[in-house]
């Protein structure tokens, strides 16, 4: 009897084993797939893709002619993890004190929204465009899916207010890039911060890896999420359950203008009517009819920036 019992504790430890073993892999499969960055700048979820940095747009078209006249400088900052982190610099008027920060999204560089702040430093604004952690020309091995970014912004705010006392600043960005600014305004930011403009950002990390791992494997989120989350831990230094945007901005009071394309099915449109719903601040909502993920400057970009000006002429 003593054997039997013996033996059937030993195949249910083989099991476990097995099991815990499993979720291990899985779970460094999932952080190498969507967080880990290789020498060559490279996400496992990038696939074989090469990222050019420039897009088919007219937007893109009106940057490159612009962009050979433009006034630019290189700026740097260190992360509170002792990254070098680097931004590009565009100087609008000379006595403009208003500052743009503009912050690109997942797997891409400053490069894929440098065609959004043409307006902006037309209008005056010096703009910021910062390469995020892991990307372009900055240092960094993995991606905090705006958990580990939203101190590198605060980090870019307190860079700006050093060359400028007087610095009026709005925080935009683009997806990751969006909820990189939503999970900053959380944060103890300077008076100098005035207004959020969030582009097609995500509710949460988790929420988005919950759609992807069943879009792309067919994967229930448990028991995956979690022993990936374990993994970003140990690996990355973070859970990636922490990096939610809906939390943060329950902790904002600075206006914020949430825009979402109404046909994008990679962040759904149903992400940023959350993130509206659930703003208790100062806020407006504009959903741009047909816009896939990150397109609603290109499919519209008339309404898309009187609708940023108008919204930013309130509070700059």
């Amino acid at each position: 009897m003593l054997k039997k019992k013996k033996f059937w504790l030993i195949i249910a430890a083989v099991v476990v084993l097995l099991f815990v073993g499993g979720l291990g892999f899985a779970g460094n499969y999932l952080v190498d797939y969507a967080l880990a960055v290789d020498d060559q700048g490279r996400i496992g979820s990038m696939g074989d893709g090469v990222y050019t940095g420039k897009q088919d747009t007219q937007a893109q078209q009106e940057y490159d002619a612009w962009v050979k006249t433009a006034e630019t400088k290189e700026l740097h900052i260190q992360s509170d993890d002792g990254l070098k982190l680097w931004a590009k610099y565009y100087h609008g008027a000379k006595d403009s004190h208003r500052y743009v920060l503009a912050v690109h999204g997942y797997t891409v560089d400053n490069r894929d929204i440098a065609p959004a702040i043409v307006p902006f430093v037309k209008a005056g604004y010096h703009v910021i465009t910062p390469d995020q952690r892991g990307r372009g020309q900055s240092e960094g091995t993995y991606l905090g899916m705006g958990w580990l970014e939203k101190d590198d912004v605060v980090n870019w705010v307190e860079k700006i207010v050093h060359m400028d006392k007087q610095a009026e600043i709005v925080l935009y960005g683009e997806s990751m890039g969006a909820a990189t600014v939503m999970m900053a305004s959380g944060e103890k930011l300077p008076a100098n911060v005035k207004a959020v403009v969030e582009d097609c950002g995500y509710t949460s990390a988790s929420a988005m890896f919950k759609n992807q791992l069943k879009e792309r494997f067919g994967l229930p989120d448990i028991p995956f999420l979690p022993a990936a989350a374990v993994v970003s831990q140990l690996r990355a230094g973070y859970n990636f359950y922490d990096a939610s945007a809906i939390d943060q901005i329950a902790k904002s009071n600075l206006p914020i203008l949430f825009i979402h394309g109404g046909a994008d099915d990679y962040v759904p449109t149903s992400m940023g009517r959350e993130l509206y719903k659930s703003y208790h601040g100062e806020k407006e909502l504009l959903i741009v009819a047909k816009a896939g993920h990150g397109q609603s400057a290109d499919v519209d970009p008339e309404t898309y920036y009187h609708t940023v000006f108008q919204f930013l002429a309130k509070y700059l």
